[in-house]
């Protein structure tokens, strides 16, 4: 049982190898849940001997539990949490009365449904609807931040988005706020803020558009997001369960162009933290940068370390086979196997559809602290955010 109030799985027949889609509803007021059978599939009573597969929403499967009755993987990884949490002092030691358990974030983690309801009211943000917004505003800090209203679409962005994201990507957004801080003077940052103030509607389609799409393919997501928020690596010799790699096959590559798109702005202020304007690097100026191939552009952040960990995902031969249809899956052993160079015709490597997953969540994790710096620098300074 996953955290969301319906999980979907699409797993393939172990006979015929074709998709089937299946559903668990949760309803956690009542304590009650059901099945569904949503595609190419029905339920009927239980035939003893028949194959058993195991599915989770939020958690891998080691591979030789994949087909056994009556085991519970999670069990085992969440007592391995737990012990990680309490060697790093991570582990949160609140008393029950002082937790609000229907607020973020102790909550459980059901970030697709705050999501359905955040898509609407940034799309109407964005669209210039303001009038919409204040009873969206009202139900969400009814149902998610009763303790500290909701104050406009940015704060809402930016609070989902420091409770989606884990962890481990709350250290680097941390360590990237604490290094921009002696940069936060108008002498300084003007020049940069007008340069900015024309590149936000574009920053603002992509971050919408890539978010857009993690949150469509959760189902798949999911099952590994929150690996990447604490900077887990999956198990060894583990599977995921819901395989729909149709719909998220070019997702790498589609999140690779958006934040190395996005990364010029840790390349401007790696100019000015080295004593230069924004728009001079090292050996070029901010046009020529601009005019480098997307994975050129992480080389002027290396510098930096606090910059170069928020990059550490932006691997430039998996972007090429993702976003040029250059990958291949099969669905009976997981494994993805891709081509890079022009044309594919590289030398053909392999990857698991749960590392796959991973490490497309981490990217995505990335963009999104991103833009959370970007957030808190326009709330700062007065700008129009990138939404």
């Amino acid at each position: 049982m996953g955290q969301e109030t319906r999980q979907v799985h699409r797993i393939a027949c172990t006979n015929c190898g074709e998709d089937m889609v299946v559903a668990l509803h949760v309803d956690y007021d009542k304590i009650e849940s059901w099945a569904e059978a949503v595609e190419n599939a029905e339920e009927v009573p239980e035939e003893v001997g028949a194959p058993v597969v195991n599915v989770d929403a939020n958690f891998v499967i080691p591979a030789e539990l994949r087909h056994q009755d009556r085991v519970f993987p999670r069990v085992l990884q969440m007592h391995g949490i737990v012990e990680k949490l309490e060697k790093e002092g991570r582990l949160a030691t609140r008393s029950m009365s002082e937790i609000m358990l229907d607020e973020r974030s102790f909550r459980r983690p059901d970030f697709e449904e705050e999501w359905r309801a955040l898509k609407t009211a940034w799309s109407l943000y964005r669209r210039g609807k303001d009038h919409l917004l204040a009873d969206r505003l009202s139900a969400a800090s009814e149902q998610f931040y009763k303790s500290e209203k909701l104050d406009d679409v940015p704060d809402w962005v930016f609070r989902f988005l420091t409770s989606m994201s884990g962890l481990e990507y709350g250290k680097l957004w941390n360590n990237v706020a604490d290094k921009m801080k002696p940069l936060m003077r108008p002498n300084v940052f003007s020049g940069f803020l007008t340069h900015y103030g024309k590149t936000v509607d574009q920053r603002s389609e992509r971050y919408f558009s890539i978010a857009k799409s993690y949150f469509a393919n959760y189902s798949d997501f999911g099952q590994v997001h929150f690996y990447a928020g604490r900077g887990d690596d999956l198990p060894e010799d583990s599977h995921v369960t819901s395989n729909n790699f149709d719909a998220t096959k070019m997702f790498y590559g589609d999140c690779f162009e958006i934040f190395s798109s996005s990364v010029d702005i840790l390349a401007m202020f790696s100019n000015m933290l080295a004593g230069r304007p924004f728009d001079k690097f090292e050996r070029l100026e901010l046009k020529a940068y601009l005019r480098l191939d997307k994975a050129g552009r992480f080389a002027a952040v290396e510098a930096v370390p606090e910059f170069a960990a928020l990059c550490a995902e932006h691997d430039n031969k998996l972007r090429n086979a993702s976003h040029h249809g250059g990958t291949k899956f099969n669905a009976t052993s997981q494994m993805v196997a891709y081509r890079h160079g022009k044309g594919g015709s590289g030398e053909e490597q392999k990857i698991s559809y749960g590392e796959y997953l991973l490490r497309s969540s981490r990217i995505f994790l990335q963009t999104m602290t991103l833009l959370r710096y970007e957030l808190l620098m326009c709330n700062v300074t007065g700008m129009r955010p990138p939404l």
